[in-house]
C-alpha cells in the first residue's frame, strides 16, 4: 500500500535530489541526502512555526542540507570515520572533533540562517480565551 506523497514529501524530494546533483553524490547516498533534507525543513519550519515550506526556502533548505552534509564529511568522494580539527607535524599529531561539539557547532552555524528566515516567520498570536470557550 504505496501513501500518498504531500506537497511537503514532494519538496523534500526535489530539495534532496538538488543536493545530491550540487555535490555530485553518488545514488548510494540518496537516502542520507534526504534524511537531512527532511530535518532541515523541519528546522526550518519549526523555526518559522509555518504548516508549509514557501518555494522561496527551498534554495535555503538545500544550503543548510549541504553544509550539514560538509560538516558531518558526508559530502566528500570519501567519507572519513571523523573531522580531523588539527594537525601537528613534530612528533605527528592528529586530533578529531567529537560528536558533542559537532552537534553545538551545527546548531550554531543553522543560527546563521536566521537572516533568511526572518521574513517568512509567522507570528505566534494567544487565542481569545472566549473565542477559545466558543470553538
Amino acid at each position: 500500500m504505496a501513501a500518498r506523497k504531500t506537497a511537503l514529501d514532494k519538496q523534500i524530494v526535489k530539495i534532496a535530489a538538488d543536493v545530491r546533483q550540487s555535490l555530485k553524490l553518488p545514488d548510494e547516498q540518496a537516502e542520507l541526502v534526504q534524511r537531512y533534507a527532511r530535518r532541515a525543513v523541519n528546522r526550518i519550519l519549526v523555526y518559522c512555526n509555518r504548516p508549509d515550506l514557501p518555494e522561496l526556502l527551498e534554495d535555503v533548505a538545500a544550503q543548510i542540507v549541504e553544509d550539514m552534509l560538509h560538516y558531518d564529511n558526508q559530502a566528500g568522494e570519501s567519507a572519513a570515520d571523523g573531522i580531523v580539527s588539527s594537525i601537528s607535524r613534530g612528533d605527528t599529531t592528529i586530533s578529531y572533533k567529537d560528536k558533542r561539539s559537532s552537534y553545538a557547532e551545527t546548531v550554531s552555524f543553522v543560527r546563521g540562517y536566521e537572516s533568511l528566515l526572518i521574513p517568512f516567520k509567522r507570528m505566534k498570536i494567544p487565542r481569545d480565551a472566549e473565542a477559545a470557550e466558543n470553538d
